[in-house]
């Protein structure tokens, strides 16, 4: 499914779950491609927007084989059943996380500091819980989301995407109790940007910065 841009389909998603609107309720937003349907969403539902940040771990030759994922505390989040990762021994892996840490943990700090504001997670507890991603075509971002709900007790927990692969919808739905996914991509899968007829109107800092404001905004 194609769609006009992001801010429409943010537009579009708000609509299909205005019953979150002005109930303090987190967006917490699955790639960083995805944060201006999670802003228009916010803007729509009175919410607040909390992005989730990672950083991926490949196989040291071979940065298509994908084995997990640094979190935003550091954790490593693995690819469950990943051919990659069975293929590696305990200590291989300790190797290989040991020598990949230090520069995802410099990355996973530009991140946080290019929103400047804090990401506690304790924010999540309590409150309704929306995981959105507008094109999500690898399980990697729901995988580290997980990790992340394991510490808190949302009040209610709903996983929407505007396109998926059959494969990530599977885990879309087995995410939460309530999903929304908008179309199912099958054949062949392409950038994400594709399935956009416009560019967002905002650029990157711009919409870090609306990420960071709009956390105040409705206080």
């Amino acid at each position: 499914m194609n769609f006009i841009d992001r801010t429409s389909l943010g537009y579009t998603l708000a609509r299909r779950f205005k019953q979150f609107r002005g109930k303090d309720a987190v967006i917490l937003c699955l790639q960083e491609s995805s944060l201006m349907t999670c802003l228009t969403m916010a803007v729509h539902l009175h919410a607040w927007v909390y992005p989730l940040l990672y950083v991926p771990v490949y196989e040291p030759d071979g940065m298509h084989d994908l084995l997990g994922a640094f979190d935003q505390d550091g954790e490593f989040c693995p690819v469950p059943n990943s051919a990659a990762t069975i293929s590696k021994s305990p200590r291989e892996m300790v190797a290989i996380l040991h020598k990949q840490r230090p520069t995802a943990m410099k990355s996973l700090h530009a991140q946080k500091t290019s929103y400047g504001l804090p990401l506690n997670k304790s924010l999540l507890d309590g409150r309704d819980v929306l995981l959105v991603g507008d094109v999500i075509t690898m399980p990697l971002p729901l995988i580290v989301a997980h990790e992340l709900l394991k510490d808190v007790t949302p009040k209610s927990l709903t996983a929407v995407a505007g396109n998926a692969t059959p494969e990530v919808a599977q885990l879309v739905r087995m995410s939460a109790g309530d999903t929304e996914i908008l179309d199912i991509l099958s054949g062949v899968v392409f950038d994400e940007n594709h399935y956009f007829e416009r560019a967002d109107e905002y650029t990157p800092k711009q919409k870090h910065e609306l990420t960071e404001n709009i956390a105040t905004y409705w206080q």
